[in-house]
């Protein structure tokens, strides 16, 4: 998707802990505290365009409010944030589609919980037609699920308390999949309409991996919506 956007910049990527060239998660701390640092750390100081997929979509949320200096537009592709749609249908739903992947973590079948996550979270591949070497890979980070699943489920950096949201003043595209979970718009829409520059932008034929499997689509939706400077 960046070579899609032909960026006037060599795009920065940032790696969550325990992914790609990023350390490994220090199971001492805060699965979010530590991929925050990482991402502070290797971004410039100035303000610049965020754009996030999946958990990184949230987290770059989090480096938007709490950082307002270094972010000058923001974009979240497919924002699991559940803790959204807390007290509603929705949450109860994704709760229930989501407890088999639970239980069969807590009973050690790792590489069985990691199938009902890839399926229910992938571009629609499935599970036995995915590759083994990339099946395996999935297996041995699946732990890093469970340890982003407070950020994601119950808000402890307060990013829903009043007047966060509210209080963006840089330009918020929040892209998503037709064919994704149908949790997915009710999330951009609960976070989209207390942003005051939201624009929500679905991708048709498209799932969780939207990114991946429409970067064209993707690019061309989201390109007008970068800002360069902060107010600019």
């Amino acid at each position: 998707m960046l070579d899609a956007l032909g960026l006037p910049v060599e795009p920065i990527s940032i790696e969550l802990p325990g992914h790609g060239d990023a350390e490994d998660w220090d199971r001492s701390r805060d699965y979010s505290d530590q991929a925050l640092e990482i991402a502070l750390d290797r971004l410039p100081r100035e303000p610049v365009p965020l754009i996030g997929h999946s958990y990184g979509a949230v987290l770059a949320l989090r480096i938007a409010i709490e950082r307002p200096g270094r972010v000058s537009s923001l974009v979240m592709i497919e924002p699991p944030f559940f803790a959204a749609l807390r007290g509603s249908y929705s949450f109860d739903k994704i709760q229930r589609d989501m407890s088999p992947f639970a239980q069969k973590m807590a009973d050690g079948q790792a590489a069985s919980a990691t199938k009902h996550f890839v399926e229910l979270w992938g571009d629609g591949t499935r599970w036995n037609d995915i590759e083994e070497r990339a099946r395996r890979g999935f297996i041995n980070q699946i732990d890093l699920i469970l340890a982003s699943n407070v950020f994601l489920w119950d808000d402890p950096a307060g990013l829903l308390s009043p007047e966060r949201l509210e209080g963006l003043e840089i330009p918020v595209t929040l892209v998503e999949g037709i064919g994704s979970h149908s949790v997915m718009p009710k999330i951009v829409d609960a976070i989209g309409r207390r942003i005051p520059d939201a624009e929500g932008i679905t991708v048709p034929d498209a799932m969780h991996m939207v990114a991946v499997t429409h970067p064209a689509s993707v690019a061309e939706a989201i390109r007008d919506r970068l800002v360069w400077e902060a107010g600019g």
